[in-house]
């Protein structure tokens, strides 16, 4: 079930490669614990009580993307739904008319590094006076020696307003979370879930007043 076409197509430009020097294992640690979350003040979510949410997850790779329902995404989606009816909200097919209603994408990132050993020292050769200059020398650099990657990802959890539709269709997202290097290698789904508990942690206006 897809809720809508999702906002996280601007978040594309994070799933291109890019160069970089490899963080150091600091860095990558911090990196690895960021939850990142963001909500619009003027929702009062205590006047909604039922929600929808997709049942498998917009996975980013590159040009490509895929719905997938893995294990692991499974338990990503259940740590989601647990929070929220922990907080009041009742979970409902979005045929029920939902309140709110919830998006998942993994988008998976990967950083290359590209090594050069140096420079090399070299000569044109002979050319008139005014081009290079007689005999003049010059550098030029070796093609890289290697490359090198690694692969990190970002969980974006996205919640929109269905009583706030815009005259021109658009839904607003009320409540974006951000969960940044989990596909280290390093990670166990309990630490997705335990980072999911914490997004909602640091959200105490997501809970319903209504009975």
């Amino acid at each position: 079930m897809k809720l809508l076409k999702l906002s996280f197509i601007a978040l594309g430009i994070l799933a291109m490669a890019s160069c970089s020097k490899y963080p150091t294992a600091s860095s990558r640690l911090l990196e690895d614990l960021a939850v990142l979350t963001q909500y619009d003040v003027n929702t009062n979510f205590g006047l909604y009580k039922t929600y929808s949410i997709v049942d498998s997850i917009y996975y980013i790779t590159g040009k490509d993307s895929s719905m997938v329902l893995t294990p692991d995404a499974k338990a990503v989606l259940n740590q989601i739904i647990g929070n929220m009816n922990a907080r009041g909200f009742k979970k409902v097919a979005k045929s029920a008319k939902p309140d709110l209603g919830i998006n998942v994408a993994a988008i998976k990132t990967t950083t290359v590094t590209v090594y050069y050993p140096g420079w090399y020292w070299g000569y044109p050769g002979y050319y008139p006076a005014g081009w290079w200059g007689y005999g003049s020398s010059y550098y030029y650099p070796y093609y890289p020696t290697y490359y090198s990657s690694y692969s990190a990802g970002t969980l974006v959890i996205e919640m929109v307003n269905f009583k706030e539709v815009t005259d021109n269709g658009q839904v607003p997202v009320v409540w974006d979370v951000f969960i940044r290097g989990l596909l280290t290698g390093t990670h166990t789904t309990s630490d997705v879930t335990g980072s999911i508990d914490q997004a909602f942690t640091q959200t105490p206006a997501i809970k319903t007043n209504l009975p």
